[in-house]
């Protein structure tokens, strides 16, 4: 990338924050989103074009990136959430301080997961990070991340998982013995990282491993998981992500009594669901024969209604830990539906399965993944009739997935609608997407209140538009939070924050919360203060902004034509004449502006005579129509050709000795092109040549001879030369004296 390309890439980011270590927060100037940047002096070149120009959801994307010196600057997806390691972090110490007296975790019977995350939870967290892996494995050669750890797992608000940090990212090389550095986190990274072999994919399946038994200590399916994804030699361990995502979908949160027993009858697979009904089935069967032996009516009314009962309520927590991209989801419900008639269901079980079946939907819709969706609504209504409840937990489910993803208004308004049919359980599911849109912008309030980080704004400001508009019940609570909004933005004006100000009140009026008028008053005058201040702070490139976004808001509009008026005298004054032409040029008939222009357009003529660019083209001819004093001499120097000349040594065998002269032009008329002839001197053999090849060049083009000796008793390069170059007509333009040079 070019110094120009450069400077342009950085123009399209304004800096919003600066954080920790160089890194910051910025603002995609024509979109107004906003990304991560950060500057790297270890990192793989090949890694990050890869991850520009493939998207993974699991992955955090990189939007652009470029050389500076030695280091990369990389702009990415700015994620909104937590770090694996802080959520795991407040999970354990939340785990230790509920943690009763005298019994260790590992001493608790069941041991599994912490209190602080619920397992299914933990499990989800897990498959999309080998979803993650199998996307960055899957690249051709594969990209190795050599550093998987918690702190480089971000979970968004809306539970999407993201991959993040490639600084120690590589592409695996064949046949290499070893990585060429060594890098990684101690304690978690893989024995080859210490320079025993090349790392692999198999080396991140080692760091997940690792991962695994923090987040399930204790654990027994996801120990056996994590010892084989640690095994010291990686022939042992998986050998890709996705098989080990099949092994991490069959943990158990809890590993039952009974199936300790059964782990000791030969072949039996503990985390295979058919091999422990099969055992169940085998125990349940000879328990049934002697119930029945024993009496007919204890089963009838004792044992068949508890059965049933477990029964709904394992299968019903099975189809929970099923993702909703996962199209086995079909089978299973089908599958429970075959077995558990509806019609045969207590209330309690039939609101059970309606409450679990809209869960399902709100994570087929969350992922994607309407086909899921719609056959299970389709299923439903084939097994069980009743089309118009099925349809409406079908539409629960799209609502809360929408709330999720914070399109409130979206999710309420279609809860509303079914409420006001009076759906099957319309009533419950409005409470609860009302609760969860208030807890959203409870939750975005709170860290507003922490961080000051106004990123949250625009949820809150959306979540108080749909509550406004849909429920009546939360007008107090509403009222306070959007005058703390205000109250907030007051502050930050007085502080001087005058862009998280702007942020506020930008995003109350996007959502069409409050007085729009008081709103866009409030706005204008947080912009006026900012221009203000920048004008008096001598920043005439930002005072100029913010006076045009004002329009005719008070002295605005002449304020803006000063601003630009004294950054074109700066520019002009720093010699960045053809910057301030431009800016005379837009404030046209203010005070002395055009002449001013003028004067700037000459002087960058002047500047760049002996090397023209297109706008000193463009420049000259428009100060000689406007008959500008000076501008037709100027133009007759302009329209000079020029010779730069340069000399090297093409090759040197023995008493073979050849050289290159060459001679890059420049200037000359608009669009025109002229022959090249040199001539060159040997003042010491007393011999001169000349050579043209005929051909016509352009300005920036270069002309180009070879000056060789294939038998001679002297050293080319050890005497002085003389070197003449003409255009047409034999016009000199370029002279060069001096030894040729050695360098190729």
């Amino acid at each position: 990338m070019t110094e120009l390309e450069k400077l342009c890439e950085n123009a399209l980011y304004d800096e919003i924050k600066i954080l920790e270590d160089g890194k910051s927060v910025v603002r995609d100037v024509p979109t107004g989103k906003l990304y991560f940047k950060k500057t790297l002096d270890v990192y793989n070149e090949h890694v990050y074009a890869f991850l520009r120009d493939h998207k993974n959801r699991n992955v955090a994307a990189v939007q652009a990136f470029w050389k500076d010196g030695e280091s990369l600057v990389v702009i990415e997806e700015l994620i909104q959430g937590r770090t694996l390691d802080e959520i795991l972090r407040a999970s354990e110490a939340s785990d230790s301080e509920t943690e009763p007296s005298g019994i260790g975790r590992a001493e608790s019977e069941n041991a599994g997961i912490s209190l602080g995350i619920p397992f299914s939870e933990r499990i989800d967290i897990l498959s999309q990070i080998c979803d993650g892996l199998e996307f960055l494995h899957s690249a051709d050669p594969p990209i190795i991340h050599r550093d998987i750890k918690a702190s480089n797992i971000m979970v968004t608000d809306d539970g999407i998982v993201k991959i993040i940090d490639y600084d120690a990212a590589k592409i695996y090389i064949t046949g290499q013995d070893k990585d060429t550095m060594m890098i990684g986190t101690q304690g978690l990274a893989a024995p080859e990282q210490y320079g025993f072999a090349q790392s692999d994919v198999r080396t991140d399946l080692y760091a997940l491993g690792k991962l695994i038994e923090r987040m399930l200590p204790g654990n027994v399916d996801a120990n056996r998981i994590a010892k084989k994804a640690t095994e010291m030699d990686p022939k042992k361990r998986y050998t890709s992500a996705a098989q080990m995502k099949a092994q991490i979908l069959r943990i158990r949160e809890h590993t039952s009594a009974l199936d300790q027993k059964f782990e000791k009858i030969p072949g039996f697979d503990p985390m295979n669901k058919s091999h422990r009904i099969r055992a169940r089935i085998a125990l349940a069967a000879a328990v049934v024969a002697a119930v029945l032996i024993l009496t007919g009516t204890g089963w009838r009314f004792i044992v068949y209604p508890a059965r049933q009962e477990e029964a709904i309520r394992a299968e019903l927590s099975a189809i929970e830990q099923i993702k909703g991209t996962d199209e086995k989801i079909q089978t299973v419900v089908e599958k429970f539906a075959e077995e558990h008639p509806y019609s045969k269901m207590t209330a309690e079980q039939k609101q059970s399965v309606r409450d679990e079946i809209a869960d399902t939907q709100k994570r087929c819709y969350l992922a994607g993944n309407t086909e899921n969706a719609d056959a299970i609504r389709d299923i439903l209504t084939r097994y069980y009739g009743e089309e118009t409840t099925w349809e409406a937990i079908s539409l629960y489910g799209k609502a809360e997935a929408e709330i999720a993803r914070k399109s409130f208004e979206e999710g309420l308004s279609a809860l509303y609608k079914l409420r006001e049919e009076e759906a099957v359980d319309a009533q419950r599911h409005w409470e609860a997407g009302v609760d969860h849109t208030l807890s959203a912008a409870r939750k975005a309030m709170e860290d507003f209140r922490e961080t000051g980080s106004a990123a949250g704004i625009h949820v809150i400001a959306n979540a108080l538009n749909a509550l406004e508009k849909y429920d009546t019940d939360s007008d107090s609570e509403l009222d306070d939070i959007y005058k703390e909004l205000l109250t907030s933005a007051a502050g930050e004006r007085e502080s001087q924050h005058w862009d998280k100000a702007s942020l506020i009140y930008d995003a109350l009026l996007d959502a069409g919360v409050g007085d729009s008028d008081e709103l866009s008053l409030l706005k204008q005058g947080t912009l006026y203060e900012e221009a203000e201040a920048a004008f008096a702070g001598k920043e005439y490139d930002k005072s100029s902004k913010k006076y045009s976004e004002l329009g005719d808001y008070k002295d605005a509009a002449e304020k803006y034509k000063e601003s630009i008026y004294l950054k074109a005298v700066r520019e002009a004054e720093n010699g960045s004449f053809q910057a301030a032409a431009t800016s005379f040029e837009t404030i046209s008939g203010y005070k002395d502006a055009d002449e001013r222009e003028s004067e700037a357009k000459y002087r960058y003529c002047e500047r760049t005579c002996e090397e023209p660019t297109s706008t000193t083209y463009a420049y000259i001819e428009e100060l000689v129509d406007s008959s500008y004093e000076g501008a037709e001499d100027l133009q007759t120097e302009i329209y000079k050709w020029r010779a730069s000349i340069s000399t090297g040594l093409s090759y040197s065998f023995g008493s073979m000795q050849s050289a290159y002269i060459r001679a890059r032009l420049s200037g000359g008329p608009p669009d025109s092109a002229t022959t090249v002839t040199f001539r060159i001197d040997d003042p010491v053999g007393n011999d001169s040549d000349t050579w043209s090849d005929g051909k016509e060049y352009k300005s920036g083009d270069t002309a180009e001879v070879n000056y060789s000796e294939e038998e001679s008793s002297y050293n080319l390069f050890d005497r002085s030369y003389k070197i003449w170059v003409y255009a047409d007509g034999g016009e000199q333009i370029g002279y060069w004296e001096g030894m040729i040079s050695t360098e190729f």
